[in-house]
């Protein structure tokens, strides 16, 4: 039998690349007579810049950069890989130019907050304006920017601060470069070398299609990125001005842009500001890791995340992994950490197993310590179910 492993990352535990090992391990512990392909999954999140660099025969550069909260400094990484093959990608590159594929969370993600310091009002992404910077610097021309699991709704005024731009209140003094500093803004002014920015290829790799601003945008998000009540006032009015702002200068209703609210719209900075493409982080996995092709030549899809739940249908990876699956005719099983009753709708795309980790009564904290275990205890079950005849 030929398996196909190809999880999502589990929150706040481990990511994909380590889940996809732990299934491995389980399923080879009962039986070595599986044909396992491994394909860890991201959707622009934690985990992109390993799978795409590693799949593409990259390297990675350490570099010691801010981090999202201020005076904080993080060691990130990202990839560089030498050049993209047209048939691996429709990302339109040049050809023969170095790629860079940065991960913000890297440098601005959530794990790099303590939970009891998380304020989406002072954080910021300069650290990844540093990234794409260095990697610049290095000669890429091309740039994968994965904006997945972001700490941060600065709408990316930090991180293009650091390639020139300067957003400024009304006395021309420059704001603080944060969520809290929008609401002063009144101009952006331009680098002078906006040509050469604007000619480096940046795609954007999201895992949302969320506007900016309204119920649905950027606020959506702040409650985990450790918002109050009381400054929701304040968020929402930031990303409006950062909109009356952009509509007043370029004359773009960023909100009209899908995905411009994505990691507290930098995506859509970035797209207005330097021209950056917008595409769904998985589909971007997909083409780069030759998912279908491997997939067409499976028996089994074994997949998951944290949680599976009727809202799996309005995701991003996992879903696009059924979605797939159920257009070649291949079964899914699907683990979790956690697995709920309305999952069962599930059975109705093609998926034939749902599986929770948790064998006992635990605490999340336990679970999260545990998983890998857990994952692989699940995975050997699961591997002794396939050889019962």
């Amino acid at each position: 039998m030929k398996i196909l492993v190809a999880p999502n990352s589990f929150k706040e535990s481990l990511n994909s690349l380590e889940i996809a090992e732990c299934i491995e391990k389980g399923l080879k512990n009962s039986s070595t007579k599986f044909k396992i392909i491994k394909l860890p999954f991201a959707d622009g999140g934690t985990g992109t810049c390993e799978i795409l660099t590693k799949s593409l025969n990259g390297k990675f550069i350490n570099l010691k950069v801010s981090g999202p909260l201020p005076k904080q400094k993080v060691t990130a990484i990202y990839g560089i890989v030498e050049n993209i093959p047209v048939s691996k990608s429709d990302l339109c590159f040049k050809e023969n130019s170095k790629t860079a594929i940065i991960e913000l969370s890297s440098a601005a993600g959530l794990k790099l907050v303590p939970e009891e310091k998380r304020n989406p009002l002072i954080t910021t992404t300069k650290g990844v304006g540093e990234l794409i910077l260095d990697s610049i610097k290095r000669g890429c021309k091309n740039i994968i920017l994965g904006i997945g699991d972001s700490a941060t709704i600065d709408c990316g005024v930090g991180a293009l601060s650091v390639l020139g731009f300067k957003f400024l209140d009304k006395t021309a003094t420059e704001i603080p470069l944060n969520c809290s500093g929008l609401n002063k803004l009144y101009k952006i002014q331009f680098p002078k070398n906006i040509k050469f920015l604007t000619s480096i290829k940046i795609v954007v790799a999201s895992d949302v299609t969320n506007p900016l601003t309204g119920n649905n945008g950027a606020i959506m998000f702040a409650k985990q990125k450790g918002a109050t009540e009381k400054s929701y006032h304040v968020i929402a009015n930031a990303v409006k001005n950062f909109k009356k702002i952009v509509l007043k200068q370029l004359g773009v209703d960023i909100d009209k842009i899908p995905g411009s609210g994505a990691a507290g719209g930098i995506g859509g900075a970035m797209k207005v500001l330097l021209n950056a493409q917008i595409k769904p982080g998985v589909e971007i996995v997909s083409q780069v890791t030759n998912f279908e092709h491997y997939l067409k030549r499976c028996d089994l899809v074994i997949t998951g995340e944290g949680k599976i739940d009727s809202q799996t249908l309005y995701g991003k990876t996992v879903k696009y992994i059924i979605d797939v699956a159920k257009r070649y005719n291949k079964p899914v099983i699907c683990i979790a950490g956690t697995v709920t009753e309305d999952a069962k709708i599930l059975y109705n795309y093609g998926v034939v197993g749902l599986y929770s980790i948790i064998n006992s009564p635990m605490t999340l904290e336990d679970a999260i310590s545990k998983t890998r275990q857990l994952v692989t205890n699940i995975s050997e079950s699961i591997g002794r179910t396939l050889l019962w005849k």
